[in-house]
């Protein structure tokens, strides 16, 4: 199950995705990018943000950008968070576009046709696609804890966000020169809530697209330590404080 392919290709694209002990997926991961991308924009590029990885996620990732100049790789040492990782990526792309998904292959990338799809469909223009898994390939662990956190932040900052976590989004790069991403607090898992949040209250346009999900197809997922999800909860309380005009 795949997107549309593309009525016209974008002017240009960066594509990055966050990696953390990735090392079965990283390969596959950026062959599927230099497979499909060429569909949807002649000039793009591939930026991989390996977050400190412990196995050969790095390494392997090196030896193909040295293959292939579209590829670039980013090294934080040590790790440093979900959050940062994305905020790494949108300031180092280079192009009129930026998608993102992670890299972990839940995702195809071929589905970012629907993106671009809803960025010319006829219901006006937006700045942003935002994506919503259509149906989780989650184990019900993780599917219970979303559903819990998607509701509090519905309730704290107002509903009318699908899935806020979903990593699978397209946006015009001058989205942040005008919410610049140092406004933004969080380097966890609280970065794409925050990020919507901040962007719906900036007025930037968006538009929320059902994208499928798919189970890994190797490794183990990372799952939600008990510590990110502390670290998650702290960085919510803290945002909401200061919409308030509570605190800095």
């Amino acid at each position: 199950m795949s997107g549309p392919e593309p009525s016209a290709k974008l002017p240009a694209l960066s594509f990055f995705f966050p990696v953390y002990d990735e090392e079965d997926n990283i390969g596959p991961m950026i062959e599927e990018a230099l497979d499909t991308l060429p569909a949807f924009a002649d000039d793009f590029e591939i930026i991989v943000v390996n977050d400190g990885s412990r196995d050969r996620t790095g390494a392997i990732a090196d030896e193909l950008a040295a293959r292939h100049p579209a590829v670039r790789v980013i090294h934080h040492r040590p790790n440093r968070g979900y959050g940062a990782a994305i905020r790494t990526g949108l300031m180092a792309a280079t192009k009129h576009y930026v998608f993102y998904t992670d890299g972990d292959r839940q995702f195809r990338l071929a589905d970012l046709g629907r993106l671009v799809e809803a960025t010319r469909d006829g219901k006006g223009a937006v700045d942003a696609v935002i994506g919503y898994r259509l149906k989780r390939a989650d184990p019900p662990s993780r599917l219970f804890i979303a559903w819990v956190y998607n509701r509090l932040i519905s309730l704290l900052f107002g509903g009318g966000f699908r899935d806020v976590d979903c990593a699978f989004k397209l946006f015009k790069r001058e989205v942040f020169e005008r919410v610049p991403l140092a406004s933004l607090r969080s380097n966890g898992a609280f970065f794409s809530p925050e990020l919507l949040v901040t962007l719906r209250r900036a007025g930037v346009r968006m538009r929320q697209v059902g994208i499928p999900h798919y189970p890994r197809v190797a490794q183990e997922p990372k799952g939600a330590p008990p510590r990110v999800i502390i670290r998650a909860l702290r960085d919510l309380l803290l945002l909401r404080l200061r919409l308030w005009g509570v605190g800095r």
